[in-house]
């Protein structure tokens, strides 16, 4: 057990090197909340193939639309990705239950972004998004399940990829591209730049951080206001 909770950062923006403290006052809850990549592989890789299996065994449709749909799933989840970045994570309260909640779902990643487990999605979030939407599409919308698998092969894509721009240094352009923005993200604007595994949303909704100018007032630990 930790000795204390740590309040969120009283100065925004301030980066911090190494693990992030727990964010909660239980270390055994944390590893809930924030776990390591490999367990997000281990949990989502069954679903993905689950899903497929049963979509192909039921005969749900062709192969070719059973592909469509999954490019369908892939699809939506790039849009929660992106709606999920800008609305939900990046909502951040001043004070009181909200502002904690935030902190511990995004703001700590924000103040430790070299800290591995802070760089995937909490569970509290991708479990919701993944079984719900797997829910919608095969329960009342009767969609085949390979939707499901492409929801959960895009957050699984988006996850690694994320880590990846974290903790590596791209040779890819592809990649270098990536990285940049989602640096600049981080450390110039986050107020812009949300799309991370698909940056073509930022460009359609005019929030793209390759657009915005470099802001002039600096802040703690190399980010801008």
């Amino acid at each position: 057990m930790t000795s204390s909770t740590p309040a969120p950062s009283t100065s925004k923006g301030a980066i911090r090197r190494g693990k992030a403290p727990a964010v909660v006052g239980w270390s055994w809850l944390d590893n809930l909340i924030h776990v390591h990549p490999v367990i997000t592989v281990a949990m989502y890789t069954p679903v993905i193939i689950a899903c497929v299996w049963f979509a192909i065994a039921r005969e749900q449709a062709g192969s070719w639309a059973l592909m469509g749909w999954a490019a369908a799933g892939y699809v939506t989840w790039t849009l929660s990705e992106y709606w999920g970045h800008r609305i939900v994570l990046h909502y951040e309260p001043e004070k009181g239950f909200g502002a904690r909640l935030h902190y511990i779902l995004h703001g700590v990643h924000h103040d430790y972004p070299q800290d591995a487990r802070r760089s995937i999605l909490s569970p509290l979030l991708s479990i919701p998004m993944v079984a719900g939407t797997i829910y919608l599409a095969s329960g009342p919308g009767s969609l085949p399940l390979t939707f499901g698998a492409g929801y959960a092969i895009g957050y699984l894509t988006y996850d690694l990829c994320h880590l990846y721009l974290h903790h590596a240094t791209p040779k890819n352009r592809l990649m270098r591209r990536l990285r940049s923005l989602h640096m600049r993200h981080h450390f110039r604007d986050d107020t812009c730049g949300f799309g991370i595994s698909a940056p073509y949303w930022d460009e359609l909704f005019g929030t793209s951080v390759a657009r915005r100018p470099r802001r002039s007032t600096a802040r703690s630990g190399g980010r801008t206001a």
